[in-house]
C-alpha cells in the first residue's frame, strides 16, 4: 500500500492533468495498492467569495499575451489526458473554499475522486461556477449525496475552519504551487508529472518496501 496525498485546488487546470496522469500511472501497476486523498489548496485564498470575471483576473495576472501562450499550452497538455479545456465557456473565476467542503464531505461518502473529477469538468469543460452553491448541491446531487444537507451546510460555516487550518499546514510546509504530491508522509514531489515518472517512482517505494525487515 502506498499513501499518496495529494495538495490541489479546483480551478487549477495542472491539477487536472495531474490527476489523469496520476490514475494512469496507476492502471499500470496491478502489484501494488494505493491510497490517494486530495488535500485542499486555494491558488488565491483573496478571492472574493463571489469570484471575478476571468479573462480580466487572467489577463492581470500574466498580460494578455503570455495568458493566450499558457492557455494553449494547457489546451494542448489536456488533449494528451483525454481532457478538454474549453477556457472560452468560463466566464467567472471562482472562490473555491465551498468547493472543497464538497470534496472533504464527499470523502466521508469514499467518493472523493469521483466529486473532483465532476468539480473539475464542470468547471474546466462545462464553464460552470464551482464557486456557486447552486451548481455544488447540482454536483453533490449527481454523487449521490445528501443534497438537501449540503445545501444547508454550505450556508454554515461547518468545516470552514478546519479546511483554512489544513490548507496553511500545507503552505507551513514550504508548499507554494499544486499539485504537489506526498507520498507515504516523507516524499514531495512538486508540479505535474507524466504517467511514467509516477509508475518509476511507485516501484522504488513499493522495493523498498519489500526489503524491509518484517
Amino acid at each position: 500500500m502506498i499513501n499518496i496525498k495529494v495538495i490541489s485546488d479546483t480551478i487549477c487546470p495542472w491539477c487536472y492533468i495531474g490527476k489523469k496522469q496520476l490514475e494512469e500511472a496507476i492502471n499500470k501497476i496491478d502489484n501494488i495498492e494505493f491510497d490517494i486523498s486530495y488535500k485542499p489548496f486555494q491558488l488565491d485564498p483573496t478571492m472574493p467569495i463571489g469570484g471575478v470575471d476571468r479573462k480580466k483576473y487572467i489577463d492581470r495576472k500574466f498580460g494578455e499575451d503570455t495568458a493566450k501562450e499558457v492557455g494553449n499550452k494547457i489546451r494542448e497538455a489536456g488533449k494528451l489526458v483525454g481532457i478538454e479545456f474549453n477556457y472560452e465557456n468560463i466566464i467567472k473565476t471562482p472562490n473555491t473554499l465551498n468547493s472543497h467542503r464538497i470534496l472533504k464531505w464527499a470523502e466521508k461518502e469514499s467518493k472523493q475522486e469521483e466529486a473532483l473529477e465532476l468539480l473539475f469538468y464542470s468547471y474546466f469543460t462545462e464553464g460552470r461556477d464551482i464557486g456557486n452553491n447552486d451548481e455544488l448541491v447540482k454536483i453533490a446531487k449527481k454523487l449521490g449525496l445528501n443534497s438537501k444537507k449540503i445545501e444547508k451546510d454550505l450556508d454554515s460555516d461547518i468545516d470552514v475552519k478546519e479546511i483554512e487550518l489544513e490548507e496553511w499546514s500545507y503552505r507551513d510546509l514550504g508548499i507554494a504551487g499544486v499539485p504537489t504530491y506526498i507520498l507515504e508522509n516523507n516524499m514531495i514531489i512538486t508540479g505535474s508529472q507524466s504517467s511514467e515518472t509516477f509508475v518509476n517512482v511507485f516501484n522504488k517505494i513499493n522495493s523498498r518496501k519489500t526489503e524491509w525487515p518484517k
